[in-house]
């Protein structure tokens, strides 16, 4: 009877153990610091780079489109170049996908240079094997450049000494050009990305030119 009692209560208590309630990530007035390497391919050549991506959400009243600033700082090339720190306003949906910039360099190129970097969060906790998806649309029918992220919660895994949610992306972008990205990202309980790794194709960097790009990206949890 004791036995029974005690499965009994166990299934009962893993469901809420289970689920994972990470939409605190993007809370308003939060700020998410991370180191960053960049490897980009270029004219046949392979470069990297290493830098702060600094993504703070501004306090925005309910049921509006989500203010936010990124900044890219302390950029250095491998060449030993520094390069200038970077800083862009962009509006988020409420998953966490940029709408819009008011960047000089225009909304769509600074979408495509910033989302490989933009985690997507489902709009509810989730369990290990949950699904969602975040769609962003961008141009007409005739020019869509609509972009749609898929990601699973694939699997609870550590990263160091914290328990971590393990999370699969899936990102495409319609169109010619069209930027594609693979990504795996690790988050703690509270929604904090502590670390990810991202694979690019068609990755634009408005301040180049239009010259699309391979790229792979790693970014792990800093300090402002």
């Amino acid at each position: 009877m004791l036995t029974t009692l005690v499965l009994a209560g166990a299934l009962l208590a893993t469901p809420q153990a289970d689920k994972w309630d990470i939409k605190a990530g993007i809370a308003p007035k939060s700020t998410a610091s991370y180191d960053l390497a960049i490897d980009v391919e270029m004219a046949g050549q392979q470069h990297n780079a290493t830098g702060k991506l600094v993504i703070e959400i501004k306090n925005t009243p309910a049921g509006k489109p989500i203010a936010a600033a990124y900044s890219i700082k302390d950029l250095a090339a491998d060449t030993g170049q520094g390069l200038p720190d970077q800083s862009f306003n962009a509006t988020l949906d409420a998953a966490g996908g940029i709408l819009d910039s008011d960047a000089q360099e225009g909304a769509d190129p600074i979408r495509q240079y910033l989302m490989p970097w933009t985690f997507i969060y489902p709009d509810k906790a989730v369990s290990v094997g949950d699904t969602w998806t975040d769609t962003i649309k961008v141009g007409e029918a005739k020019t869509d450049h609509s972009i749609v992220i898929s990601m699973k919660a694939d699997s609870l895994d550590k990263v160091g000494d914290i328990d971590a949610l393990k999370v699969t992306e899936d990102l495409t972008q319609a169109g010619d050009g069209g930027m594609k990205s693979t990504g795996t990202w690790w988050l703690d309980k509270s929604g904090k990305v502590l670390k990810f790794e991202v694979k690019t194709s068609n990755w634009l960097v408005p301040m180049m030119g239009d010259q699309l790009l391979d790229a792979s990206f790693k970014g792990s949890a800093s300090k402002a």
